[in-house]
């Protein structure tokens, strides 16, 4: 399943949701200005597909709103 993109802080986000062995796992997509695509995942374990693209989605927002920090080195975004 392929989640409806998410305009989000200038760019598009969306969701891979798949059912493997019992449980559905999400994969994000980012896509920003200009065409550059970052895939972010898979998060595993959801019961359902709507719980894996939502969290998926929400995981998103956080990495452009700068709130996870701890994952190390971030990918700069130009100012418009």
């Amino acid at each position: 399943m392929d989640s409806t993109p998410v305009e989000y802080r200038g760019c598009e986000l969306s969701a891979i949701v798949r059912h493997l062995s019992g449980e559905f796992v999400a994969t994000l997509l980012i896509e920003r200005p200009g065409g550059t695509r970052r895939a972010i995942g898979p998060f595993r374990s959801f019961p359902t597909a709507q719980a894996a693209e939502n969290y998926a989605i929400q995981y998103g927002k956080a990495e452009l709103d700068g709130r996870l920090a701890e994952r190390g080195p971030r990918v700069a975004m130009a100012e418009r």
